[in-house]
């Protein structure tokens, strides 16, 4: 039986199968492959590369370097990402364009094992870092594995076959109402209102210090973060409670939208041109430490603790852990299953149902025994 012959595949005498294909330069390339459907799947490969613009020229790939590779991945993340985020990957790119590991090698030539030594340097060395640390060292050189994959520089992302350590979150810290009003005692004028906005919004620092007026509907009673600010990059709408509302109303209000809603502190933490500005972080230790002499307990107590108070706060009052997700701008639910415990009333109303069938087995046993007794 005569079988069809498909263009660029060709059975050699010995067996083998030769695939062919000429390439966007004009020239033939030819390449010989054990079996006809692993033939016709590298044939296939590289007809979508081509037709995606992917294709690299094989020599041409070999010849990339890493640090050719850091330099398209800066260019591609300063383009891309917001600011703070740009700053963390000239941060690790100079990490690791000083490693051995890495550096004066082409991107073919890194291997898994390389970067899993570089891991554990990173974890076990005199600049040891933790775990967490760790893995968004890691995340981002995967990223940077995987542009380079899609632009045709590499044809494997070494740091896929590496394991993460993935370290369970501990920390859970959220403020009581005592401790809340601790803070506020010992907090300067400027920063008070800045502490209620935020147990009341939940608003990450970023979003709260670049929050303008413009963003604040005080008639309809929401703030809205926009996707240029929020760290999902998507837009979302707060409501405002009575409380959040009286924290701006205590503000001088702007009629300029784009003015600041924190103005004495709002920006400076992210590269404001603003002069002699009083650093917002300084402002919230000297408020941390005064009422830590005062007898607060600072285990833990950052600013993201506000964060954590708004949203532990809703699920003990029996919010659902979706609308908390959404009010957080969470992408993922598993970012806010660490607050389930708080509000697992259907998880003990279910362990409840053991005590009533106990209680029920309980008294048939005992009504059996007298009915038997003579």
């Amino acid at each position: 039986m005569e079988y069809k012959r498909e263009r660029g595949l060709k059975q050699l005498p010995d067996g083998r199968w030769q695939w062919s294909y000429k390439d966007p330069m004009g020239r033939y390339c030819r390449h010989i492959a054990r079996t006809k459907s692993e033939a016709r799947a590298y044939l296939e490969k590289v007809r979508t590369l081509m037709r995606e613009s992917r294709y690299m020229d094989r020599r041409k790939e070999l010849k990339t370097t890493f640090e050719d590779a850091v330099e398209k991945f800066l260019v591609w993340s300063e383009v891309n990402v917001r600011p703070s985020t740009y700053r963390n990957d000239k941060h690790y790119t100079d990490l690791w364009l000083a490693s051995e590991h890495f550096a004066h090698k082409r991107l073919n030539k890194i291997t898994p094992m390389d970067v899993e030594i570089y891991k554990a340097q990173r974890v076990t060395g005199p600049n040891k870092v933790s775990q967490r640390t760790t893995d968004a060292d890691l995340g981002r050189l995967r990223r940077l594995f995987s542009l380079c994959v899609t632009w045709g520089l590499c044809e494997k992302n070494p740091v896929k076959a590496v394991k993460f350590f993935n370290p369970e979150c501990q920390r859970e810290r959220f403020l009581t109402l005592e401790e809340e009003t601790m803070l506020l005692d010992h907090a300067p004028a400027a920063m008070k209102p800045c502490i209620t906005f935020a147990v009341n919004t939940g608003l990450r620092l970023r979003e709260m210090l670049t929050l303008t007026w413009g963003q604040i509907d005080l008639k309809q009673g929401f703030v809205t973060i926009t996707a240029q600010m929020a760290k999902g990059k998507r837009t979302r709408h707060v409501p405002l409670n009575s409380v959040a509302k009286d924290a701006l109303g205590s503000l001088p209000r702007n009629i300029n939208p784009a003015a600041l809603v924190f103005p004495l502190y709002g920006g400076e933490v992210f590269g404001s041109d603003k002069k002699g500005a009083p650093s917002f972080y300084k402002a919230w230790q000297k408020t941390v430490a005064a009422a830590k002499a005062d007898g607060l307990d600072g285990r833990d107590l950052c600013w993201h603790t506000l964060r954590h108070t708004f949203a532990s706060r809703l699920v003990s009052a029996g919010v659902g852990l979706h609308v908390v997700q959404r009010l957080l701008g969470h992408q993922s639910i598993a970012m806010v299953m660490r607050y389930a415990h708080l509000g697992a009333t259907d998880m003990r109303d279910a362990v409840r149902v053991l005590e009533s069938q106990l209680q029920f087995s309980c008294n048939a046993s005992h009504r059996d025994q007298k009915e038997s007794a003579p």
